[in-house]
């Protein structure tokens, strides 16, 4: 990988981190409503160029990710469409190129490094932005804290924190996964990131990364045979269905853990977002802009509330208030389609990167209870679901063409040895 490819790839991952903001608000502070500034649109402008050097230098690979790249491009051309509709137009417009950058920058890194390259730098990224975050608070405390006090780091708000952690604890896990050497250091950047997520106390986040830890260790025993298999796929059922209970009623399990039943006041947030759905239910308010201060409906909850919220805190929620039913069904058509990727893709020889993709959108699905995910471009999440989709992809692709020519070659149904040594005689 070539140096400014590689610090290029750093840049396009701290910037789906949304990390690169502590610099506006270390030069020129934050305050409500605060509108973008001279860095916020040189970044906008540095990642999209970003994006562009890397679809262009994967373009004649692309042909391992059209279908992928096709579904993800429609999702891309109905945010434009939004505009038409928008309560906010210029807003939905700019968010809109945003997330077609993000998608040709993500086609482009699938299709032209390996998905274990990737990782190591997601791993990286999410140490390096946790450390910022701790000398933050050595140096200026003011800074990693947010108005209630919440210890966010080097980013915006402490969810963002949590978020990034999360990624960075998936790119350790492939890591650790994948190499026989140097675990010794990933299992530094896992223990730092997961302190941080600690200290975040983003309950979703340690959630997240508490499941990621679980289904690694479950898989243990199901790659063995016999009774271990057994054992691991049974405690898998049974772990799977106390998940599914956790999501299809959180508020009930929680007071029974003497938690917050209205998940901080996410609850209250539904309840008043509800009745604006249905108002434009088949199609939102337009991509990213029912929580715009010009819109008088949001304007109207804040008032509710009692304060304002930027975000419903529910995935499918945000998705159809700002993009109606039409929206939610692609949204919920890629996250099922990228899940079942994951699953196909196991039975290649890269099973690592299948259990990533696929720990990644349980990560989105776990999130999405009281967060908003895979809507926002510039989110940790978003990024990575999409280019672990790409990486899955092209695993099948070129697996089904190395069977195709095997097939040709009359390899198929030889032993091993026998394959072995007629692909040598004709080589």
């Amino acid at each position: 990988m070539p140096l400014w490819y590689d610090i290029t790839l750093c840049f396009f991952i701290l910037s789906g981190q949304s990390a690169l903001g502590f610099l506006d608000r270390v030069v020129y502070g934050e305050w409500e409503g605060k509108a973008g500034d001279k860095i916020t649109q040189a970044l906008a402008l540095l990642l999209m160029l970003s994006c562009g050097l890397f679809i262009w230098r994967g373009a004649q690979r692309i042909r391992f990710v059209r279908t992928g790249a096709g579904y993800s491009l429609l999702l891309v051309g109905f945010l434009f469409c939004s505009t038409l509709w928008s309560i906010d137009p210029m807003s939905s417009f700019r968010w809109s190129l945003v997330y077609l950058s993000i998608i040709a920058g993500s086609i482009g890194i699938a299709v032209e490094i390996g998905a274990s390259e990737f990782m190591d730098r997601l791993a990286l990224m999410g140490f390096l932005t946790a450390v910022a975050s701790l000398m933050v608070v050595a140096i200026a405390p003011a800074l990693a804290y947010g108005g209630e006090g919440d210890f966010r780091g080097i980013f915006s708000q402490k969810n963002l924190l949590g978020q990034a952690m999360v990624m960075g604890a998936l790119g350790c896990l492939h890591n650790l996964r994948t190499r026989r050497h140097g675990r010794i250091h990933d299992l530094l950047f896992l223990g730092t990131t997961i302190l941080l997520a600690i200290m975040s106390r983003s309950m979703t986040s340690l959630l997240t990364i508490a499941v990621f830890c679980g289904i690694e260790l479950l898989l243990i025993p199901i790659r063995k045979r016999g009774a271990a298999r057994i054992f691991g796929i049974c405690l898998a059922v049974i772990s799977g269905a106390g998940l599914l209970l956790f999501l299809s009623n959180p508020v009930a399990l929680l007071e029974l853990m003497g938690k917050d039943p209205t998940l901080t006041g996410r609850t209250t947030i539904w309840a008043a977002v509800t009745p604006y759905i249905f108002e434009r239910f088949w199609l939102g308010w337009g991509f990213i802009a029912f929580w715009s201060p010009n819109n008088p409906a949001a304007m109207e909850i804040a008032t509710t509330l009692n304060w304002y919220s930027p975000q419903a805190h529910n995935g499918l929620l945000e998705v159809m208030i700002n993009l109606g039913l039409i929206g939610a069904v692609i949204f919920t058509f890629l996250l099922l389609r990228t899940l079942l990727l994951s699953i196909r893709c196991y039975r290649t020889a890269d099973q690592a990167t299948a259990i990533t993709c696929f720990l990644c959108c349980v990560g989105i699905i776990l999130n999405g209870v009281s967060e908003t995910v895979l809507i926002v471009p510039i989110e940790s999440s978003t990024t990575i679901f999409f280019i672990t989709g790409f990486f899955c992809e092209v695993l099948l692709r070129t697996s089904k063409r190395k069977r195709l020519s095997n097939v040709r070659q009359g390899l198929v149904g030889k032993s091993p040895l026998r394959a072995k040594y007629i692909e040598f005689n004709r080589t």
